[in-house]
């Protein structure tokens, strides 16, 4: 690289770490103050404007020089800084927690366990859960912020390592690592509809993924990737490295023993996703044993056998899942749907698309919001795998990676595809989420290939500027897509500290015989939270767990005529935001919140800065 453009980009990079300072510094000191309907209108603007300089000139930086080099690596470090800056937002803004629904149920089940009263042999899905209490403990930090770390820091920031890791095991491009690093940073498997950023295993297991599967290839694979790189996949088998050096071992290596351990590690995070590991790795396994039988001068019929991986991680998901009435339960809804065509999640999706029509939206804008990086990386995905399965990869190793991660795709796309056929709840999502794991390994091989060819054509460095360029275009798409926000008309992730001590002293001081009701639902995840998950849905019943109030009854004022009996009313600044801000009280109107001050037998009980708690008294209609 010439002493100029080293300057340059010697310069352009100082200004990228003076950015991201700048944003997290900015940031930190712009602390959330109360509940936040959208981070990313909450967070002050120079905060993005610097993580964008810091990603842009951290790209550019790797692109535009020599792999391996300072001024590459430099650029790397940035870009995996401004992702992770990303995903903590959260964290750096001081929210109280992060995750409304299933993570205080999450941080309910951690508490047990902190507690003692739950051990983690007796959750489904204990892996975030301990990592949390053990973060807590060790760090001495209040559980709330140690399961912010592990689902918004470490989690993301193992899937920021890892695919790039990947990519550059499949293909070794000369900016395989730097464009797996940004395509890892657009986080594609996370769709805000069943792939969350917060607290819920099933997001945590997919963020985890990709360590699975970059441990799986490097077991299959020979030891030695210039032998294998040297041959072709058509070679003759007499003289392929592979078929020589005794294809299809299954002896003990490290790389098999660490990918064992990291396969039952998924089963603790969730088993159902585990379940998918043992899908992908049949498919591997079958394909494997095609190709000895039937192409023996493939390099994959001389690869490791992954069969023995299969019935480790198959042997440790049936001992450990069927224990538990939650996991066999779903295999009962799911075939009694299959048999039964039960519809009843087409009928949510068809009232979710009216609601949105009503407030001006569509489903189709939606999905392009939420998918539209997605869909562009699944089509450069089908590009490289046709381009492998009509031969015409050229490089014998990526043509086995690239057949590897299109074998995996099958099982779980036909499972994808089920679940939709059935309308299996959101089930689909979560797959779509896994799946695109391996869409996103692909694109980037697709994108790391067609810039060195484009390269080789054309005056040098086009192809690594058309890729920078939709990169950069990309980016923004994806980054406002992270965090639920009105963009995708959805609210704010964020509990504030007064919702959940607002809640905990309600709780503490309520009237044992009263219920309790809200908007939309009961106070089920604050109950769960205080309380402990698996004591509140098992060890007693909390009244008014699940019970909302209705939306006419609320919005004419009729409160005390709702219920035959007293109750109590939970109303927070996230729930008046949501339905009046956001929602446009579509549900529950500005008129239902402010007569809540004016109703004859209704009075505020407890009130503090995000926390309302009324005690309506029951009116007989008959008397009103």
């Amino acid at each position: 690289m010439r002493s100029l453009n080293r300057r340059a980009v010697g310069i352009a990079l100082l200004l990228g770490y003076l950015g991201l300072f700048v944003a997290v510094v900015v940031a930190h000191r712009s602390p959330a103050t109360g509940y936040e309907l959208s981070l990313y209108a909450a967070t002050p603007t120079v905060t993005w404007i610097g993580l964008g300089i810091a990603a842009t000139t951290g790209l550019i930086a790797a692109l535009a020089t020599p792999r391996g080099s300072r001024y590459g690596s430099a650029g790397l470090l940035s870009i995996g800084c401004a992702g992770v800056a990303l995903t903590a937002m959260p964290v750096i803004r001081g929210y109280e927690f992060y995750g409304a629904g299933d993570s205080l149920s999450h941080l309910g089940w951690a508490r047990e366990m902190a507690a003692g009263t739950l051990a983690p042999t007796e959750l489904l899905y204990p892996g975030i859960h301990t990592l949390s209490v053990t973060v807590s403990a060790v760090a001495g930090v209040p559980l709330t912020s140690a399961m912010q770390y592990v689902v918004l820091l470490v989690f993301p920031a193992v899937f920021l390592l890892v695919v790039p890791l990947v990519v550059q095991l499949v293909t070794d491009a000369r900016r395989a690592y730097a464009i797996g690093l940004v395509a890892a940073a657009l986080f594609t498997p996370v769709n805000n509809i069943s792939v969350h950023p917060g607290a819920h295993p099933t997001s945590q297991a997919i963020m985890f993924l990709p360590v699975v599967v970059f441990l799986a290839l490097t077991y299959v694979f020979d030891s030695s990737r210039d032998a294998v790189a040297a041959a072709s996949p058509v070679d003759d088998p007499a003289s392929s490295p592979t078929m020589t050096d005794g294809g299809g071992r299954v002896g003990v290596t490290g790389s098999g023993a660490l990918l064992a351990v990291v396969s039952m590690a998924m089963v603790l995070i969730h088993p159902q996703q585990a379940l998918n590991v043992v899908l992908v790795f049949i498919a591997i396994t079958g394909i494997q044993l095609l190709y000895r039988r039937f192409g023996s001068g493939s390099l994959i019929a001389g690869h490791r056998w992954l069969g023995f991986q299969t019935v480790v991680v198959a042997a440790a998901f049936l001992l450990w899942a069927p224990r538990f009435d939650r996991a066999t339960g779903t295999v009962s809804f799911t075939i009694a749907s299959i048999l039964g065509g039960d519809t009843s999640a087409g009928t949510v999706v068809a009232a979710k698309s009216t609601s949105l029509t009503a407030l001006g939206g569509s489903i189709s804008t939606v999905f392009l919001r939420l998918f539209l990086v997605g869909l562009v990386f699944t089509l450069i995905a089908v590009a490289v795998l046709s381009v492998a399965l009509s031969g015409r990869m050229r490089d014998g190793w990526t043509d086995a990676a690239v057949r590897y991660l299109g074998i995996a795709l099958v099982p779980l796309s036909g499972v994808f595809l089920l679940m939709f056929v059935i309308s299996a709840g959101d089930q689909y999502f979560r797959y779509q989420g896994f799946i695109m794991v391996f869409v996103t390994v692909l694109a980037a091989v697709g994108l790391a290939l067609a810039a060195d060819k484009v390269d080789a054509a054309a005056p040098a460095g086009t192809g690594r500027v058309l890729v920078l360029v939709l990169l950069l275009v990309l980016a923004p798409v994806a980054a406002i897509g992270y965090h639920s926000s009105p963009y995708m008309y959805q609210p704010s992730a964020h509990v504030t500290e007064s919702q959940m001590s607002g809640y905990s002293a309600s709780f503490e001081h309520r009237q044992a015989d009263i219920e309790f009701t809200g908007l939309r639902g009961g106070p089920q995840r604050y109950v769960d939270y205080y309380y402990g998950t698996q004591y509140a849905r098992f060890g007693f019943e909390f009244p008014g767990y699940e019970d909302g109030t209705s939306s006419q009854r609320f919005n004419d004022a009729e409160y005390d005529r709702a219920y035959g009996e007293t109750r109590y009313l939970a109303i927070t600044q996230a729930g008046y935001e949501r339905e009046v801000v956001l929602y446009d009280g579509f549900r529950y109107a500005q008129e239902g919140f402010t007569r809540l001050e004016t109703t004859t037998d209704v009075n505020r009980v407890r009130s503090s800065d995000g926390f309302q708690l009324y005690y309506v008294r029951a009116v007989d209609p008959e008397e009103a």
